[in-house]
């Protein structure tokens, strides 16, 4: 009998041992996971994004010979840093330029479905960020968002 309880001790014992162990090693995660977090908290973070709107919206007519068409957009262009806004606000007048030529050249049926605007999209960041590399050295904006887009 005092063998059965010793034998019930040391099971209970190596029991808690092997629970202790795992609770113990859970909670420290895997070395290369905390390389990982020290790696991550010395990149730097990317600064918040600063929008800004092309005002007023565009409004420009279609290439239809038939018929007169028009297409109005709203643009939001987004950077993170506050010298590349001034640089849109300073250059506005080229950048309009650039857009209003650009959309002028669209077709009506170009934009009808998501591919195309999705294109016109590219593209518009495409000639903001020439304007801006011609006149500052950087191209300074990252994208470019359409907050209201009209075809009539």
């Amino acid at each position: 009998m005092k063998k059965i309880i010793l034998i019930a001790v040391g099971v209970l014992l190596l029991a808690g041992i092997g629970v202790g162990t795992m609770l113990f090693l859970k909670d420290d995660p895997p070395a290369d996971e905390q390389a990982g977090d020290e790696t991550a908290e010395k990149l730097p973070k990317a600064a918040d994004p600063i929008y800004q709107g092309l005002d007023p919206d565009f409004v420009v007519a279609f290439q239809d010979p038939k018929t007169v068409r028009f297409l109005k957009l709203s643009i939001e262009v987004m950077a993170r840093d506050d010298d590349v806004i001034e640089a849109v606000q300073l250059h506005m007048p080229a950048i309009r330029d650039s857009i209003i030529i650009l959309l002028s050249s669209k077709s009506e049926t170009s934009l009808l479905d998501t591919d195309g605007k999705e294109q016109l999209r590219k593209e518009v960041l495409a000639a903001i960020q020439g304007v801006l590399i011609e006149n500052t050295g950087s191209p300074g904006i990252e994208a470019v968002y359409f907050t209201n887009l009209v075809m009539q």
